[in-house]
């Protein structure tokens, strides 16, 4: 993604809903000097899959405001400097600076190190990215990175790997009965008596031992053998003062099928429902987030957890955590021939990390009869969709290397504001949450491209997203505008606004030839709240009735066109305005 002022205000009103820097995102004031830790930072982007970016600039505290830099050129040099001097070997820097109205931003995309050159070591040091942090990393950690070395070459088949001390009587009867029946669909394995069918798929090995694949998919108790093949699952607790943190914990065990089964149940009844009507008129209970988006995420982790000495060998579960934010999975162990770009495009994507319990799970199923897995590759594209498609924010999935971590969010991506807006501007029409998304930006004077939005929520294509915006064009909510090709979309003509002339009313408007000089359509309105004594944010929303959003579009618009003036840092609280 290009280093722009347009990404860098998607990425702020992320971090914002967010709360806090992620795994590939930091976030430093450095108004005139850099972080003394900056190094360290440089060092666990570089180790991580496809880097990071850095901003410098914006004060994390003041609800990422813009607090800006006082000189960007020397800030640029210094993180050169600081890169190739003290991380070894030094990755490579794309760095931008970004100007709001006089106040420069940095931005400094950090590349991801081939998997030959890694870790990447700050001062002797090599670190890991985890949330929002940079820690060092452990000799598991490391070895885990050489692994991944070993892997482009060699491919480590850990999930192939004999289990000592097992044989065929550790398999589950039942389970292993139903997938022998499905296994011997294949024309190849139709005749083959039931232990030759159990070695070809690699759950049993020729010294008649169990494969790690086979006693995690069918064996009756894999956790015996093998006690990182557990999972836990939690309730974490605000911290609101008291002693507790957590609730309703629990450590599942068993093969592959109850694991995700019995996951299933514990995650959906910690979760709200509510109740809603269908077109008949009955009542149904809805589950917050789509049941399908959840299956997904956790059979995602089950099946593609690291199986390695690295991971099992020293107790890292899959683990579950439910907050009053998000539902979170974290998977020991990170993507393997994939990127997080290409499982999460359009395009067909499909590595499997162990690729015997990959092929087991194809046939196994739940008490339910539902597919383990669709062995299509596709179950992050549908956690995707299906997420989307109930309206709710876009899940936040990490990489860092060796863990992979799926957060999908609670509640609704649009305030009830928004909400009743769109209801009214939609004027019965049923839209797509894609549609909710332009037909908020419009109002709020964002214009985005085709592509843009096609890589904001993808796995939707370009000709999905074409058509979801023709569609809108064609009911006259959007109009296309700017390049010949519409790529480039925004708001109806009417919901703009021109500049008076001289002679006309106080409220700034741009004279009908000077296309160049047109103001947002709330423009007027904050100039007029601005004019009449309100001087901040909150004052000027309060007094026009625009959101807060709304409200600095507005004045950026002013600003830009030099008809108020900022005392302050943009983006701060007590930040005021007066007309110039």
């Amino acid at each position: 993604m290009e280093l722009t002022k347009n990404y860098l205000n998607a990425v702020l009103d992320d971090l914002r809903v967010q709360r806090g820097d992620t795994t590939d995102i930091e976030v430093k004031r450095s108004a005139k000097e850099l972080p003394r830790d900056i190094g360290a930072t440089i060092s666990a982007f570089a180790n991580m899959p496809s880097g990071g970016l850095l901003i410098l600039g914006v004060d994390e505290a003041s609800d990422f405001s813009i607090s800006g830099v006082s000189d960007p050129a020397t800030i640029e040099a210094g993180i050169v400097s600081v890169t190739r001097s003290t991380v070894s070997p030094p990755p490579q820097l794309t760095t931008e600076t970004i100007h709001y109205d006089g106040i420069a931003v940095v931005m400094v995309r950090v590349a991801s190190l081939p998997a030959q050159d890694k870790p990447a070591r700050y001062k002797g040091e090599a670190y890991l990215r985890q949330a929002d942090g940079d820690y060092v990393m452990s000799p598991t950690d490391i070895h885990m990175l050489e692994v991944t070395r070993l892997n482009d070459v060699e491919r480590i088949q850990y999930d192939a790997e004999s289990v000592p001390g097992t044989s065929p009587d550790d398999l589950d009867d039942d389970l292993t009965t139903a997938f022998l029946n499905r296994a011997r669909n294949t024309k190849r394995l139709r005749d083959q008596d039931d232990l030759s069918v159990l070695k070809q798929l690699a759950i049993v090995t020729h010294s008649n031992e169990l494969t790690v694949a086979g006693l995690y998919a069918l064996g009756i108790y894999p956790q015996g053998r093998l006690p990182a093949l557990q999972v836990t699952a939690a309730v974490q607790l605000p911290r609101d003062g008291g002693n507790a943190r957590t609730q309703n914990l629990r450590h599942f065990d068993g093969p592959l099928p109850i694991l995700l089964e019995e996951l299933m149940e514990w995650t959906v009844a910690n979760l709200t429902s509510r109740q809603e009507y269908m077109a008949n008129g009955h009542l149904r209970n809805v589950l917050e987030m789509p049941s399908r988006a959840i299956r997904e995420a956790i059979a995602n982790a089950l099946v593609h957890r690291d199986l390695g000495p690295d991971t099992v060998g020293y107790g890292k579960s899959v683990q579950i955590r439910i907050s009053e934010k998000a539902l979170t999975i974290i998977s020991p162990g990170g993507l393997r021939g994939l990127t997080l770009s290409q499982i999460t495009s359009s395009s067909p994507a499909q590595v499997a990390v162990n690729q015997r319990l990959y092929r087991i799970a194809k046939d196994l199923r739940t008490s339910d009869g539902e597919n383990i897995i669709e062995g299509e590759g596709g179950g992050v594209k549908e956690i995707l969709r299906s997420t989307m498609e109930s309206d709710l924010r876009r899940p936040r999935l990490s990489d860092n290397g060796v863990q992979f971590v799926a957060k999908l969010w609670r509640g609704s991506a649009f305030s009830n504001e928004d909400t009743a807006w769109l209801k009214d501007a939609a004027d019965g029409r049923e839209l797509t949450h894609l549609q909710k998304q332009v037909m908020l930006k419009a109002r709020d004077e964002q214009p985005r491209d085709i592509e843009a939005l096609r890589s904001e929520f993808s796995p939707l294509t370009s000709e999905e997203a074409r058509e979801q915006l023709s569609q809108l064009v064609r009911w006259h909510l959007l109009e296309t505008e700017f390049d010949s090709d519409a790529r480039q979309l925004g708001p109806r003509e009417e919901q703009r606004v021109r500049q008076p002339d001289s002679n006309s009313q106080t409220s700034p408007v741009a004279s009908e030839s000077d296309s160049d000089s047109r103001l947002t359509k709330n423009a007027p309105a904050v100039f007029d709240a601005i004019s009449s004594g309100s001087s901040t944010v909150a004052a000027i929303a309060e007094s026009t009735g625009l959101t807060t959003r709304q409200t600095r579009y507005a004045i950026k618009d002013l600003l830009a066109h030099s008809l108020i003036l900022m005392e302050g840092g943009q983006g701060h609280r007590t930040t005021n305005y007066r007309a110039s």
